[in-house]
């Protein structure tokens, strides 16, 4: 194991010489570095601190920088790859990230493995779909999906929505995007045809919440479905009229505490969703959430 140097002799840096020090079996720390002169010739705990140029007189190959400065690392590494080191190989990012939810919740990492073949989605879009699922189970109304694909989501929200007894009502063609309005729409008629209702109905076979609807939303609407109220809805339609069709149906039946889950709100190649919505809610526009995830989220309060 090869030497540890940590790179920033602030909080992050003490945080992370405490974590080591934490380990079965604590690497050597020989230094550390900062490129503030009024902390270097100091010491962190005992270890002195040093000018990056300190790197200059050790061989290469007998160290690890170990960079704890948080957002200032693009700047960290300028710097030492100026002074020949490479990334991966002689220093690192040690920034502290987040645990993922997939860590903290097992079931959630068994429906990712099982999902992952059947979506488009990211894991934090589908751990965001699962959390939101669970918060409205113990609201009235059912649960809908429009824009289902291979069915993916469609799984993810039916083995959390199953204990609550809702219905999931899914609506797709089944055979493609329908019509789209180039002067708005990216996507053309046609996309993501590559599935068939026969695959998804196998896929979503275990589950007996769900009602599929075949065809163009929301002209597949059945009556019983027209009466329902909703706690619950992914819109995942990727072009506008489908947008605009679904804030029309679904917001004013959504149920008080309900969640609309809107994906591809932030991608350019949706262009479509963010002005449907946008337009929609222009009256009220801090119902919608933004995540850095790209999803847009509407509560009804």
């Amino acid at each position: 194991m090869s030497t540890i140097i940590i790179y920033g002799a602030g909080c992050q840096g003490r945080a992370l010489l405490r974590l080591l020090k934490n380990r079965p079996e604590p690497p050597l720390v020989h230094c550390f570095l900062d490129a503030d002169p009024a902390k270097q010739g100091g010491f962190v705990e005992g270890y002195p601190i040093h000018s990056p140029n300190y790197l200059l007189g050790l061989d290469q190959e007998a160290f690890t920088v170990s960079v704890a400065v948080g957002a200032h690392y693009p700047t960290v590494r300028r710097a030492l790859e100026g002074l020949g080191l490479k990334e991966g190989l002689h220093f690192r990012d040690e920034a502290h990230h987040p645990i993922t939810y997939k860590e903290l919740n097992a079931g959630f990492a068994a429906l990712v493995d099982r999902v992952r073949p059947h979506t488009l989605l990211s894991e934090d879009r589908l751990a965001l779909l699962y959390q939101a699922v669970l918060r409205v189970q113990a609201l009235p109304g059912d649960a809908a999906e429009v824009g289902v694909y291979k069915g993916g989501t469609a799984y993810l929200i039916a083995a959390a929505l199953f204990p609550s007894g809702k219905k999931l009502h899914l609506f797709d063609t089944f055979c493609g995007i329908p019509i789209t309005d180039p002067d708005i729409d990216l996507h053309r008629q046609g996309d993501f045809a590559d599935i068939s209702l026969e695959i998804v109905e196998r896929l979503l076979k275990p589950f007996s919440c769900c009602r599929l609807h075949p065809g163009r939303f929301p002209e597949t609407l059945s009556p019983d479905c027209q009466e329902n109220s909703f706690s619950f809805v992914h819109v995942d339609v990727d072009i506008y009229q489908s947008a605009v069709d679904c804030c029309s149906y679904f917001y004013p039946r959504l149920t008080r505490g309900g969640i609309m889950i809107f994906d591809d709100y932030g991608f350019s190649t949706c262009p479509g969703i963010r002005r449907a919505v946008d337009e929609y809610f222009f009256r009220d526009p801090s119902r919608i959430l933004y995540l850095s995830t790209g999803q847009a989220l509407v509560f009804k309060n």
